[in-house]
């Protein structure tokens, strides 16, 4: 049994949704059943009148545990580039859908990767879904990512063992760059067959992902907007709405507290807005109008920008309100210490039946709510006292 994931992720509403557990599961036995989270299959063995419950997980090595990113806590790659970037072709455009189409077209003319994962809409209904795009073609019909949820590693083991791709780029959340991550650093060998193929991670700005349920009562019934009006989804610059831009060019606001009952659970403990353990990452925040802000992590990254900028399909400025990216990521660490006070709480419920745990939970305590001492303040500490 995954215990980890049960104990630490999906009974805490933590999980983030990508799919690389079910991705990476060797067994075959984790599946999406209409959850929030993956859920084990049971496996029963029949022999005559017997029936038994097969335990698939105790002799595995636990793949799903080495691919889950929310085992972890990640430290951000630091910026290399900061830049605003537009699309350039027949129209030119600063949308963050088509900023990465840019990108991945010129990569894939060019033979620097042979296909993608990605998130996209069915553009008649918008109903979110994971894709293989194995072409030029491919990349351009894709609508790209809209902040409607769907596990984009899905699909993930058809791109890599089905259809033998070798250099694939992933876009998705930046929960999905950070599973990404999780995999490059594994050192078991099973995992190689995903450390080879994937060559580039493009994670998009993402203050939480929208359940499917909110087109239809959002858009369709309360805005009375058809599916197929919708060009594409929108996070407003200061993140306090949602905007969908229509097809005639006209758009409509939903305000963020509306479509917050549509949000995944497991977004809400989401310390990661800018997508820090992306190659690039892509979003409105800080860009002037018309274009969008691009954050450029890693080496790889900046082949990847460079490459599209040659190609003339990229127009790049350095004016970016950095202000703004500083803002974001004061945010995340208000999260992080959100994130510790409930971890807090799960200590010391553990430490009522595990001494051995007792003083880890004492530690976080002292951590969490101890003023820190001055220097040459007299520090006096009694025997079995926590310092509180």
């Amino acid at each position: 049994m995954a215990t980890r994931l049960e104990s630490e992720v999906w009974s805490l509403d933590n999980c983030a949704g990508c799919g690389m557990c079910v991705a990476a599961c060797s067994k075959q036995v984790l599946v999406w059943d209409g959850s929030d989270h993956p859920v084990l299959k049971d496996r029963i063995k029949t022999v005559g009148y017997t029936k038994t419950h097969l335990d698939s997980c105790t002799f595995c090595q636990h793949f799903c545990e080495e691919a889950c990113p929310r085992l972890d806590h990640w430290l951000p790659y630091e910026p290399k580039l900061t830049l605003a970037a537009a699309a350039r072709g027949p129209m030119k455009s600063g949308a963050p859908s088509d900023i990465i189409r840019a990108i991945l077209t010129t990569a894939r003319s060019t033979g620097l990767i042979d296909g993608v994962v990605m998130l996209d809409i069915d553009p008649w209904d918008l109903k979110p879904m994971a894709r293989v795009a194995s072409s030029v073609e491919d990349i351009v019909r894709a609508v790209g990512p809209q902040y409607l949820w769907a596990p984009v590693f899905d699909v993930l083991n058809e791109a890599v063992f089905e259809q033998g791709m070798e250099n694939l780029a992933i876009v998705g959340t930046p929960c999905a760059a950070q599973a990404c991550r999780k995999i490059k650093m594994s050192q078991n060998p099973r995992l190689k067959p995903y450390q080879d193929a994937i060559r580039l991670t493009i994670g998009m700005f993402c203050t939480g992902m929208y359940k499917p349920e909110m087109i239809d009562e959002l858009l369709v019934k309360r805005l009375n907007i058809a599916p197929e009006q919708v060009k594409r989804l929108e996070v407003s610059p200061d993140r306090e709405s949602l905007r969908v831009v229509l097809w005639d060019g006209s758009q409509h606001t939903i305000p963020r507290t509306q479509a917050e009952s549509f949000t995944k659970p497991g977004c809400g403990s989401c310390d990661d807005y800018l997508g820090e353990s992306a190659d690039i990452a892509v979003g409105t925040l800080g860009a002037p109008e018309n274009y969008s802000t691009l954050i450029v992590r890693t080496r790889i990254g900046e082949i990847f920008i460079r490459n599209a900028t040659q190609m003339n399909l990229l127009e790049t400025t350095h004016q970016v309100d950095e202000a703004l990216l500083a803002a974001a990521a004061a945010e995340k660490d208000r999260r992080t210490r959100a994130q510790a006070f409930k971890d807090l709480q799960i200590l010391m419920l553990d430490g009522l039946a595990d001494p051995l745990k007792r003083n880890d939970a004492i530690q976080l305590f002292i951590k969490l709510y101890r003023t820190p001492a001055r220097a040459g303040d007299k520090v006096s500490i009694r025997s079995g006292c926590t310092g509180c």
